[in-house]
């Protein structure tokens, strides 16, 4: 699998594979964080970098995970 695209509440994500158990998740061409599956769960982690990302959230669904992960809204100043 090189990349899906899940919907979750009506936002769509694209997840890609980027090694056994962990996927990259973007909304929009942004990068919004990653997913790692640990045994039946999917932990959303939030962060650019995969080794300093912070827990979001776990759900029984990758796209429900996917859907923890919010992007962030750029301000235009």
């Amino acid at each position: 699998m090189n990349s899906i695209t899940l919907i979750s509440n009506g936002e769509a994500f694209r997840v890609k594979r980027r090694e056994t158990g962990v996927y990259e998740v973007l909304a929009d061409e942004q990068f919004l964080g990653y997913i790692e599956r640990t045994g039946g769960v999917y932990v959303a982690l939030s962060g650019r970098r995969y080794d300093r990302a912070v827990e979001a959230g776990q759900s029984l669904t990758l796209a429900g995970a996917a859907g923890m992960l919010k992007p962030r809204i750029r301000s235009v100043a």
